[in-house]
């Protein structure tokens, strides 16, 4: 009898163990996203106010579970912001976070850190933050964190040439953990124009995403499909930005996208080094 309780012990921690480092992508709101491998935890555009009538806001218990550090938001490695729109960025809920965990790294563009750097009491987090300054075609910077690799290329905002002042950046991210690592690529809310992404054709080549999360529009023009399916070198999409009235043409198709707070998608087998 004990053989078969430490058997049936041994089957649930190893169950346990490879659950633990399953990675995954939590859908929060919007294009916030929480990003999984083992113990390194990387929290996409997670605070903002503005919701323009269409997009769905952080659930309230979200929040609060953000900022209580409950599982499986605690422990956040890092937080990353794709660009300073009140959609997807709020400086006080990020300088009230990063205030409460000293150990939480911010990796944000310039305009945003800018913004977050004006409010009182912001220099005391400066240690925790880098900020991306990117221009248009310049080639793209890596921020090396304990555990973490980001990529940053800045890519036009959608609706190009309208909006160009917006330091719009698409962060291709690996989590390395005991020794397997999977990549995400995060892409704000980037123009889907091949044009804008060819010229950093060896860039995507160097490293394979195992998910790719687009603004949904990717998804309704042949330019952004062939963005997705021939160039970022990504292995599977998944939408996000979707608004609240999800689109007729997006509910059709057979594409990924989350839409439900909460939503999971695990990733692939994560790749052993």
């Amino acid at each position: 009898m004990k053989q078969l309780v430490f058997v049936v012990w041994l089957i649930m921690c190893g169950q346990s163990i490879a659950l633990a480092h399953q990675a995954s992508v939590t859908y929060v709101a919007n294009e916030a996203v929480l990003i999984t491998n083992g113990d390194k935890k990387v929290l996409f555009d997670p605070f903002f106010h503005q919701a323009f009538g269409t997009y769905q806001l952080v659930p309230a218990d979200t929040k609060q579970a953000i900022f209580s550090g409950t599982p499986p938001f605690d422990k956040l490695t890092a937080i990353v912001i794709s660009h300073a729109h009140g959609d997807h960025f709020a400086a006080d809920e990020v300088l009230k976070y990063l205030q409460k965990y000293p150990s939480t790294q911010l990796i944000a563009p310039q305009q945003a850190v800018t913004e977050l750097m004006a409010l009182p009491g912001a220099k005391q987090i400066l240690p925790q933050v880098s900020s991306v300054k990117l221009a248009f075609n310049q080639a793209p910077k890596t921020i090396e964190l304990p555990g973490l690799v980001i990529d940053a290329v800045r890519i036009p905002h959608a609706g190009w040439p309208s909006r160009a002042e917006v330091e719009n950046l698409v962060f291709r991210v690996t989590l390395t953990n005991q020794g397997t690592s999977t990549t995400v690529m995060h892409m704000g809310d980037a123009d889907p124009d091949d044009d804008h992404f060819l010229p950093y054709q060896d860039h995507w080549q160097k490293r394979a995403s195992d998910a790719a999360l687009p603004p949904y529009w990717f998804y309704f023009s042949a330019e952004g499909r062939d963005i997705l399916t021939n160039i970022i070198n990504v292995k599977k999409s998944i939408g996000i930005h979707v608004p609240i009235e999800i689109p007729n043409q997006l509910k059709s198709s057979d594409h990924d996208y989350f839409s439900k707070p909460g939503e999971i998608r695990k990733l692939d087998e994560s790749h052993k080094h």
